[in-house]
């Protein structure tokens, strides 16, 4: 039987995390370089990802900064290329990267700013999940984890999301379609749904006391989540602890999604 620390141990295998440069994705790139992975850390401010190896001196040799546009054109081959080049290859595959588009319905359509959300959230996800697909696959043990949202599984109540909660519903259904056809080649594909946590892009709006107010009552532990209570989830859906798990959306919401 394998101890809780080897379950859990990522020495040796090798992730690319994109929108690493802040908030969640910058968490989920720190935890698995501190687990033993070799981590590409990935995102449009090149600077930022210097300085997230500059800050962690410990784990600044296992932070491999890649500064890449996802919404540029063949964003997704340069970064296979480079996983490919500064890794050998890639085992773990977190999307993190993501943008909301602020408030915006349906009512009053904006063409423009569905495509960049769509292209950013998913239609990219899916193209760096393909582009890294041959390297998951020689693996053996590929892990695909894309960052979806409670939005994935619900709307938002407190005004209107729309073309982001669209984007994180159809993450999610990529995650299933994938798991089922990536499953023969030994990957697995889920997705972390998180709950309101405070990040760069987030901050502003949760410390507005009338939206807190109107928000909190969704939330049964009466708060918003804290960036470290992802931590065990993006390891256990990473490590070999759950080699029998895939196509699941894991809510890290402090139970949102049971209202």
């Amino acid at each position: 039987m394998r101890s809780p620390a080897e379950l859990f141990d990522l020495s040796g295998r090798r992730a690319v995390v994109t929108g690493a440069s802040s908030g969640i994705g910058r968490r989920l790139a720190l935890v698995l370089a501190a687990a033993g992975a070799e981590v590409l850390v990935v995102a449009r401010r090149e600077q930022r990802l210097v300085q997230l190896a500059q800050e962690h001196p410990a784990l600044a040799a296992r932070l491999h900064p890649a500064g890449v546009d996802l919404l540029s054109d063949g964003a997704a081959a340069a970064v296979a290329e480079r996983a490919d080049t500064v890794l050998g290859g890639c085992d773990i595959v977190v999307g993190a990267a993501g943008m909301s588009g602020g408030l915006a319905g349906s009512c009053a359509f904006d063409g423009g700013l569905f495509e960049r959300v769509l292209r950013l959230n998913v239609t990219q996800q899916a193209a760096l999940t393909a582009a890294l697909f041959p390297a998951l696959a020689a693996s053996g043990q590929g892990r695909v984890i894309h960052v979806a949202s409670i939005y994935g599984l619900g709307a938002e109540q407190m005004g209107p999301l729309t073309p982001y909660v669209v984007s994180k519903h159809a993450l999610v259904g990529l995650t299933r379609s994938q798991a089922v056809e990536w499953s023969p080649h030994g990957i697995t594909v889920n997705a972390l749904a998180p709950g309101h946590i405070p990040t760069e892009m987030t901050e502003a709006r949760l410390q507005d006391p009338a939206y807190a107010a109107g928000l909190l009552p969704r939330y049964p532990l009466g708060r918003f989540g804290r960036l470290e209570e992802l931590d065990t989830a993006v390891l256990f859906l990473a490590s070999p602890a759950s080699t029998f798990v895939t196509g699941i959306v894991l809510p890290v919401d402090g139970g949102w999604s049971c209202r």
